[in-house]
């Protein structure tokens, strides 16, 4: 089973896979990497949501690396929840964790979406599409050329002017 298959897995327990926020896309791509992780998680996702307390009980023996996702997506699903893992943690959780950790700051953001699509191996994968994050990013850049635009115009401006 792939990841983008346990993800699409853990939507439809919520019963309402089409009309999820951007909290639930965040934490379930990051319950949906690891398959023993899904296999716990998806006990505890259901209509109501995503039940965290249920998940960490469950998970209390797996690897540390595994728990800091599962804290991360708690915290991002739910904000005011208790994250364990500082920066620096995240900083040393390696290749694919830290990865998918910052892959899903930006999906629950809204700033990139979770895509399914078969792959080309008949098998449905993950795709993620930054292009509102891409365009966010090209309308910053321009307010910052603008600002930066309207600053010389002013330093002329005043340069130009007499004393009084």
């Amino acid at each position: 089973m792939t990841q983008a298959t346990r993800y699409k897995e853990l939507a439809t327990l919520t019963k309402r896979a089409d009309n999820l926020d951007p909290a639930y896309h965040a934490a379930f791509y990051l319950l949906s990497y690891d398959p023993e992780l899904y296999e716990t998680a998806r006990r505890f996702v259901n209509v109501d949501g995503i039940g965290f307390t249920g998940i960490k009980r469950a998970s209390r023996d797996f690897e540390e690396r595994t728990r800091f996702v599962v804290d991360i997506a708690h915290n991002l699903f739910s904000y005011n929840s208790a994250c364990k893992a500082t920066p620096f943690e995240i900083s040393r959780l390696g290749y694919p964790y830290l990865e998918m950790v910052c892959n899903s700051f930006y999906i629950a953001t809204g700033e990139v979406q979770v895509v399914l699509e078969p792959g080309q191996d008949g098998q449905l994968g993950i795709r993620l599409d930054d292009s509102r994050y891409q365009q966010n990013r090209c309308i910053q850049q321009k307010i910052e050329q603008f600002q930066k635009a309207m600053t010389a115009d002013m330093v002329q401006d005043e340069a130009i002017e007499p004393e009084r």
